[in-house]
């Protein structure tokens, strides 16, 4: 249910895209460059082709769990049990979010929403296809609890879609809500690498949290969007398989067995001392920063929205009839996906340039 909300979502989100996108223009703002505007989007389509499986996997080990092992028993048709989850999730949320910034293999699963370097409503689109599968065993509180299944997918795709209005630049400060609610400059301060930013503002809905356990911050200057160790492509296959990639590299490298294990669960960005010595990450200028960026001429743009166009539309096919599709119109939908994905990444092109 949860990605058929989604999928249905889509058009609505595309809409506010294309909304945005022509204030920007119309204002001069530039907010938007097509290559980062497809990679961001791409991931998104990615994320929710993973999800057409994992999550129905997932969603009915936490309702056995719910049933099964749960603590105590609530009532989806009780409004307090609705409220007192609603709240419990987005506590949950913040920590599983945390965690994903503070551990190795869980930044794998979020990094790809933070590896944009613009700031806008595609950016919310830019999911990490690994970070439900990575966060579900903390979630599973909420089921030892005995929160029903159907008020869990719901709370969490409320979640979800409420976050969506925060990614942008054109809305300033909110007056009364700042600091209580989830607000596009909190939000833009979640995705700043200034060292001010860095790992902080956690909440999904709620801000209270970051206040209560020191995480939060107000946004003071203007934040330089994107990660410290710098994703330099636009395809959003791989966006989603680097960082773990890379993890796994520097413990092979590794001089010490024992970080084989080790490095997966050592704060982000932990590296075994001899990897570090031999091939150390360059620190990022953020006085003179200049964001990734490539030029194709304009007929290679369209095809790369037309490759595009193919892989939304049969990720949308595949959301909407999966469940009357034969195993190879699923697996033909899918090879499609990717494939429209990687055209789309390579018709746009290598990076020979980079721009202020």
């Amino acid at each position: 249910m949860h990605n058929q909300i989604i999928a249905w979502a889509t058009p609505v989100f595309l809409l506010l895209i294309f909304a945005e996108w022509w204030y920007s223009r119309r204002h001069a703002l530039q907010l938007y460059r097509l290559n980062d505007s497809l990679s961001s989007l791409g991931c998104g389509v990615f994320t929710l082709l993973v999800e057409l499986f994992a999550k129905s996997a997932l969603l009915l080990l936490f309702a056995w769990v719910s049933q099964r092992a749960g603590l105590f028993e609530f009532s989806s048709s009780s409004w307090i049990t609705w409220v007192l989850f609603f709240v419990l999730f987005d506590f949950v949320y913040y920590w599983c979010h945390r965690w994903a910034h503070e551990i190795n293999f869980m930044w794998g699963g979020h990094v790809p929403h933070h590896q944009s370097e613009e700031f806008n409503f595609t950016t919310a689109l830019r999911q990490g296809a690994l970070q439900d599968i990575f966060m579900w065993p903390i979630f599973l509180s909420l089921a030892l609890l005995g929160c029903p299944a159907d008020v869990f997918i719901v709370t969490m795709t409320i979640s979800k879609l409420y976050q969506f209005w925060i990614h942008t630049r054109v809305i300033d400060k909110v007056p009364f809500i700042e600091g209580i609610l989830n607000t596009p400059s909190a939000h833009r301060v979640h995705h700043g690498i200034n060292d001010i930013y860095l790992d902080r503002n956690h909440g999904g809905t709620f801000m209270i949290w970051d206040r209560l356990f020191g995480t939060w911050q107000d946004e003071t200057e203007t934040p330089i969007y994107g990660v410290r160790k710098r994703y330099q492509s636009w395809n959003p296959v791989w966006a989603h398989f680097e960082w773990l990639w890379l993890l796994w590299q520097d413990a092979l490298k590794s001089t010490d067995p024992r970080d084989l294990v080790r490095i997966w669960f050592k704060p982000t960005g932990w590296r075994p001392e001899n990897v570090v010595q031999e091939s150390p990450y360059p620190e990022p200028d953020l006085q003179h920063y200049r964001r990734f960026d490539s030029r194709v001429d304009s007929a290679r743009q369209w095809l790369a929205v037309a490759a595009f166009g193919v892989a939304l539309y049969a990720n949308d096919v595949l959301l909407k009839n999966i469940a009357t599709l034969s195993a190879w119109q699923i697996l033909l939908a899918g090879v499609a996906v990717v494939a429209g994905l990687l055209a789309c990444a390579r018709l746009l092109g290598e990076p020979t340039l980079w721009r202020e």
